[in-house]
């Protein structure tokens, strides 16, 4: 039951349109679904060092304005320099790379880890998740099995957001994939320059 309820939770969390889920789509549309995949192990990896730190006692380091203020700027640069890095590159699209060499690979693994990690938003939101769950530990909830089931429940929507980039590529023209494509990296830019007004406003 605690697993179960975990589950229905990650897989609630859907409905969180940030960063880490353009990332996501611009990769599994210009590299393919194994490149995607790969990128949601790297979202689901971080989001597991992530509730343990919260889970483990780091809340109150992440309480510290100072210290999320430089976290917020690390994360901040590095959306704009993904986001800008999207915009101006040119991919052919009219073939899926059926081959990718290792660094590639090892390269949408970072890419998902590190867009997701620095996001001080994805800490907040599993303080809450743990101090929710702690509530439930006076029921008889497992927290192992219910940060499980959450884990298990992010990791199955962002798999399916990289099936659903390969099942609508084929219906777009290049020119459209093109376009998604510099969209989302305007969008990237949008959330690292908001990342960093926010944070640099509350330091």
């Amino acid at each position: 039951m605690s697993f179960l309820e975990g589950y229905i939770l990650g897989l609630g969390m859907i409905v969180f349109i940030g960063p880490v889920f353009f990332l996501l789509l611009s990769i599994s549309l210009q590299l393919g679904t194994g490149a995607g995949v790969l990128t949601a192990f790297g979202i689901v990896v971080s989001d597991l060092i992530c509730v343990s730190l919260c889970y483990y006692g780091v809340t109150a380091f992440l309480q510290d304005a100072k210290q999320v203020h430089w976290i917020a700027i690390t994360g901040g640069i590095l959306l704009v320099i993904l986001g800008l890095k999207y915009l101006f590159h040119r991919a052919d699209y009219t073939e899926e790379k059926k081959e990718l060499e290792g660094y590639h690979y090892l390269s949408c693994f970072v890419k998902g880890f590190l867009v997701n990690f620095v996001n001080p938003f994805v800490f907040f939101v599993w303080i809450g998740v743990v101090t929710y769950q702690k509530g439930l530990e006076v029921n008889g909830y497992n927290p192992s099995f219910y940060l499980s089931g959450v884990l298990f429940g992010i990791l199955s929507t962002d798999l399916l957001k990289v099936l659903t980039a390969r099942q609508i590529k084929s219906f777009l023209s290049a020119k459209v994939l093109q376009n998604l494509y510099r969209g989302s990296g305007i969008i990237l830019i949008g959330f690292g320059i908001r990342m960093l007004l926010l944070f640099t406003r509350l330091a």
